[in-house]
């Protein structure tokens, strides 16, 4: 589907057995984000999304899941989007997002914290660009368009 020869990782659909590699990528990457709070929601959103989602996960042979993306087919609007620390400037993300908006056709939707500056930095670097922003004090998000 997608493959980054030079890193060694592809991108392929999501599949029943990549619900814990995907689970245990997002619960460690949720420890980045003290301002959100408990883990168990934000888990508990990503295992009811994934039967109705359009998901892909980034697959490096040695060392698992290094990426995945949901994305509701409905809206374009991207659930997800996590890429494992060690794996962060590799193309992963971009990989992801590449093939989501292949399938979709169309630019892409999402919410992005805005403390979250490293991922913001990503994203506008990609192209994106803000939509709107909204929530509450504290936890700030900014819808992104994709290019």
């Amino acid at each position: 589907m997608y493959t980054h020869s030079g890193a060694g990782w592809h991108i392929r659909d999501f599949e029943r057995r990549d619900y814990r590699p995907c689970y245990q990528l997002f619960r460690g990457c949720l420890q980045e984000f003290p301002w959100r709070g408990p883990a168990a929601p934000y888990l508990r959103q990503l295992f009811n999304s994934l039967p109705t989602a359009r998901a892909w996960v980034a697959e490096e042979p040695q060392a698992g899941i290094v990426g995945f993306l949901t994305l509701r087919p409905d809206s374009g609007y991207v659930d997800h989007l996590f890429v494992a620390p060690d794996w962060r400037l590799c193309g992963v993300g971009r990989g992801l997002l590449h093939v989501g908006r292949e399938d979709m056709g169309q630019p892409l939707l999402l919410d992005v914290d805005a403390q979250n500056i490293a991922a913001r930095d990503a994203y506008e670097a990609l192209g994106w660009r803000v939509l709107a922003k909204a929530g509450e004090t504290g936890h700030e998000q900014i819808r992104l368009i994709g290019p």
